[in-house]
């Protein structure tokens, strides 16, 4: 297989990027982090999920003439990998224990000749003696240790056999290592540079913020009948739903195949082989959902899974954000839903209290204690998760989770708090939210007979509100300071001097009810691009997959096949154009798809030119999108008010600016980014999109070029 030249230059890397990975700019931190491994510097690389992690190895191993050797974690993401890189023309392998004696010795014999570029192995195979060996005899430019996040105790899935990986370090002094991850708090990313014996890591953290992520809190009253509500609307769609115990996965997944969904169970009761099958089933689209516990999950490599539905409540904000990162890999819109009751809590406090040492359950307790905030609370969901990574948020309001979305209704709490610190007062001894709420309640339970309280003033005060809304209630009074809460392991409710000073009506209390939000928020299909030739281009895309054997994201991603469908590309030089679509994909798939795109055409002669949002530019709907950006709507928050996609609420608000309607284009576009829009403009003409997109690269979006665009049309007028 052919190689690159092994210049260092910016152009040079520029070149490879296009020609293999088919993108022509790098995206945030990476450029950065590539830089340093060149430089054979030490790295700790925090990225989200989806920010391009592996091209910071993949791409210094094309630029240099020895071999790079990746730690991971999982034989499925491996081969994945592999797979992936082979599509895209770059000579790797991987080694482990599936691998037949015959082809680990070809993999070895072509390590030694130097003919490979990358190597995949686990952490159990890299520190052996016998394969360290191996390796001392070759030219090993790069270390590259996935998932690092295991290494650390205090991560999320620590892996013991991580902590001998120290040894490659001692065994390969001057060679470079670069350890990734996608979730890791301060205290994790010290930890792993010290368990590694990283030398002065370059420490690249990127933003914890993933855009196209909604994340919605619900609260879980029949489950079942809420997770087939959301699939049903959803059909087409791969996800996954997490569960506490085997039990509820098995139960789930049959209730789901029983009601027409076609679902696989996965946790660490199923055979190897039959969780390897699963796994390969999703990610070859056989199989849409999968139900499964935290077994599931860490390294798949599957980018166009849409939704992530958490049906128990997760132990800790760091486990719930790596398993909802595992959602819109591909950038694009997805769903992470969770259904939360207070009773779920119960589930959690038997794992922590399993645990064996002291200190280890406090902490958990503490962990709980956060998520549990963040489901019951109010403020932007976003904003706490990346609190929670040392992130601070810089805008006012995400515009993608539930509550910002659709804010809580506020009201005057004033005699609610009043009614709750008055139970409290009368208990003569401190008792949890629950029990609380029961009392308030009037509920005829054995343990309130018994403590006498009964007959207390307070009891049954509060029939008129239901058990939830009062656990709600006295959540949010502890979150403001209203109540306080004592106790690790059984947290209980007590008075302070705030809730003093409201008894005695000198403090007014503000609190907040929840709203349902609709399920479905991303954009109608078929809005901004042709939906016919989408689904004919997938179907295409199946095809070959099955005949090459390969998962189909690994062909084109839906982003990918999405952009074919808006531009209709008519030669191979506006294919290479397209974002994914590098010299080798070009050349084994391209004359496939440009045919198939012919025909679509010329069977639909309405399809003869890229779509500008159809219907979606009728006069009634521009005026719906004009009423709602004069409320001060956000083009993000219209395209979700009004279930369109952002590209097709670009066009109408495009229209109206050439319309002649005086909305400023500072709102829309930033001034730096306006100066060189207006520039490219100027070098390339305003009539071809795809063309301004491709000369300014991903850091300006279509609908940036078309406001700016539009202005610039209206001011020559």
């Amino acid at each position: 297989m052919e190689r690159p030249p092994d210049a260092l230059e910016r152009r040079d890397a520029c070149r490879v990027l296009k020609r293999y990975f088919g993108y022509t700019s790098f995206l945030p931190h990476q450029e950065e982090i590539i830089r340093a491994v060149l430089e054979g510097r030490d790295v700790l690389a925090v990225i989200a999920t989806g920010g391009g992690k592996s091209l910071c190895y993949q791409l210094p191993a094309l630029l240099q003439d020895g071999l790079t050797v990746v730690v991971s974690p999982l034989i499925a993401l491996m081969k994945d990998q592999v797979d992936g890189l082979r599509e895209c023309g770059v000579a790797a392998a991987h080694l482990n224990s599936t691998l037949a004696f015959e082809e680990r010795v070809r993999i070895e014999e072509d390590l030694r000749r130097g003919t490979l570029n990358i190597l995949y192995v686990s952490p159990e195979k890299v520190v052996q003696p016998g394969f360290r060996q191996l390796l001392q005899g070759l030219k090993i430019d790069l270390v590259a240790i996935d998932e690092a996040h295991c290494i650390s105790q205090w991560g999320h899935e620590f892996r013991p056999e991580y902590r001998q990986l120290a040894l490659l370090k001692r065994t390969f002094p001057k060679t470079p290592v670069i350890a990734l991850t996608a979730t890791a708090t301060p205290a994790v990313r010290r930890d792993i540079c010290e368990q590694l014996h990283l030398d002065s890591p370059v420490m690249c953290v990127g933003s914890f913020l993933r855009r196209n992520l909604h994340y919605r809190v619900v609260p879980k009253s029949s489950a079942y009948a809420q997770i087939v509500g959301y699939l049903a609307k959803h059909r087409a769609d791969s996800g996954i739903i997490y569960c506490t115990s085997k039990k509820t996965v098995g139960d789930l997944a049959q209730k789901l195949n029983r009601d027409g969904f076609l679902a696989q169970p996965y946790h660490a009761g199923l055979d190897a082989r039959v969780r390897s099958r699963t796994q390969e089933r999703f990610i070859r689209d056989s199989v849409r959902i999968i139900v499964a516990t935290v077994a599931f999950g860490m390294g798949i490599d599957k980018p166009d899974v849409r939704f992530v539905i958490h049906y128990d409540l997760p132990q800790t904000l760091e486990q719930y954000y790596q398993e909802t990162g595992r959602a819109g890999r591909d950038g694009e819109k997805s769903d992470c839903m969770l259904l939360y009751s207070r009773g779920d809590r119960a589930k959690v406090q038997y794992f922590i209290e399993k645990k064996s040492s002291e200190a280890e359950k406090r902490v958990a307790r503490r962990k709980m204690a956060e998520m549990i905030e963040f489901c019951e609370s109010g403020s932007c969901r976003v904003r706490m998760l990346l609190r929670y990574f040392g992130e601070e948020l810089s805008s006012e309001s995400c515009g993608t989770c539930d509550n910002c979305l659709e804010p809580r209704r506020t009201f005057d709490g004033t005699e609610i708090a009043r009614t709750v610190i008055a139970c409290v007062s009368q208990f003569g001894a401190p008792f949890g939210a629950g029990y609380l709420a029961d009392v308030l309640r009037g509920a005829k339970s054995a343990k309130i007979r018994e403590r006498g309280h009964t007959t207390i003033p307070a009891y049954g005060s509060g029939r008129w509100r239901t058990r939830n809304q009062w656990t709600d209630y006295i959540g949010e009074l502890v979150r403001k300071g209203y109540l306080s809460v004592e106790g690790d392991r059984y947290p209980v409710i007590v008075l302070n001097a705030q809730s003093r000073a409201v008894a005695e009506g000198r403090m007014e209390v503000v609190l907040s009810e929840r709203r349902e939000v609709p399920a479905a928020h991303r954009g109608s299909a078929g809005e901004g691009y042709d939906a016919a030739l989408f689904a004919c281009l997938k179907d295409l895309r199946s095809d070959l997959s099955r005949e090459e054997g390969v998962a189909p994201f690994m062909i084109f991603s839906d982003a990918t096949l999405r952009e074919m469908a808006a531009v209709l590309p008519r030669t191979r030089e506006d294919l290479l154009a397209i974002r994914g679509i590098g010299a080798h994909k070009l050349r084994n798939y391209g004359d496939a798809f440009l045919a198939a795109i012919v025909e679509h055409r010329d069977a639909r002669p309405e399809a003869s030119a890229p779509l500008q949002g159809g219907t979606a530019l009728a006069p009634d709907s521009i005026a719906t999108t004009l009423a709602l950006y004069r409320r001060g709507y956000t083009v993000r928050e219209i395209a979700y008010a009004r279930e369109m996609a952002e590209e097709t609420v670009g066009a109408q608000i495009e229209a109206i600016i050439m319309g002649g309607e005086a909305i400023s284009l500072d709102d829309l576009v930033m001034h730096a980014k306006q100066e060189a829009i207006r520039d490219a403009i100027a070098r390339c003409g305003p009539g071809n999109l795809r063309l301004l997109k491709s000369h300014l690269g991903d850091r300006y979006s279509y609908n940036e070029i078309r406001f700016v665009r539009a202005w610039m049309a209206v001011r020559a007028q």
